[in-house]
């Protein structure tokens, strides 16, 4: 105890220039918009490369597990793509009673719409209010923010911040985020949110009450989601009610990814989003 006031007594002046020196930072980088952008881009260049080397060092204590994960991992993957290539083939528009090849009219090609990148989580935290992701892709590997980042098994997030080698996640479990989700094989769609309770369940709003949802009913991504691909598993009904004097179910939905447990994830471009987003500007405009 004597050490420790002796070491305020000899460094006291520094150790309060010291702290000042962060609460001043902190605080212009809390009320002005310019300097919380350069912040955020330093935070997540330098707790990029940290996390990075951490992972790194579980990667190889872990080699093991991680190989037999990778080879079922591209399995699958090679399985998708071979779907893939059979399901670009010319479609014939049955509107035209003359089928000219020459027509370009009267073929449509069945075209993808994203393209997938892989990546690795470096940091996830699951713990707070508003949760966040890094990742150890960035600019140089084509990410893009606003994109949607998925697994294998569900959701993961949406970039938000990106720099050169890596990207800043806003996690499903963030009060801010909204993906357009349905219930499998209805015609209706709703917002997926995180209520900020339980971390392994989100909830489904705008559903109306007249459907017929029940517990374990699939959850998936709808049609409307430009962020997402379409069809993606986003998880199973865990409990549906109609709230007193609403139109609508709350529905509680169990996530088929657990937040807790993603390492490897897929970062998804839309290759029409430039185009979707600038019509959606021109009706804002208007």
């Amino acid at each position: 105890m004597h050490s420790i006031i002796q070491l305020f007594v000899r460094h006291g002046g520094l150790l309060t220039l010291v702290v000042l020196q962060v609460v001043c930072l902190y605080l212009i980088a809390s009320y002005n918009a310019a300097q919380r952008q350069v912040a955020t881009a330093s935070w997540v260049k330098y707790s990029g490369d940290v996390m990075d080397w951490k992972t790194r060092l579980y990667d190889y204590l872990d080699l093991r597990d991680e190989n037999n994960r990778l080879r079922s991992e591209n399995a699958r993957l090679q399985t998708l793509l071979i779907n893939a290539r059979m399901g670009e083939r010319p479609a014939v528009d049955t509107f035209s009673l003359r089928r000219e090849p020459s027509d370009s009219a009267s073929q449509k090609i069945v075209r993808p719409e994203y393209t997938f990148i892989p990546a690795r989580v470096v940091s996830n935290s699951i713990g707070g209010r508003n949760n966040w992701m890094i990742i150890n892709r960035g600019s140089r590997d084509g990410v893009q923010p606003n994109s949607g980042v998925i697994t294998a098994d569900g959701l993961a997030g949406i970039v938000r911040y990106v720099s050169e080698d890596f990207s800043m996640v806003m996690s499903v479990l963030h009060r801010q985020t909204r993906i357009s989700a349905a219930v499998k094989h209805q015609a209706y769609f709703g917002s997926l949110l995180w209520d900020g309770e339980n971390p392994q369940k989100m909830v489904l709003s705008d559903i109306p009450y007249h459907l017929k949802v029940k517990p374990r009913d699939t959850i998936e991504i709808s049609h409307y989601s430009l962020m997402f691909p379409e069809g993606h598993m986003a998880g199973i009904v865990d409990t549906a009610y109609r709230v007193d004097g609403s139109n609508f179910l709350h529905i509680d939905v169990r996530l088929s990814q657990n937040p807790a447990g993603i390492n490897n994830v897929y970062i998804v471009n839309n290759k029409f989003s430039a185009q979707l987003d600038q019509l959606q500007q021109a009706v804002k405009d208007e």
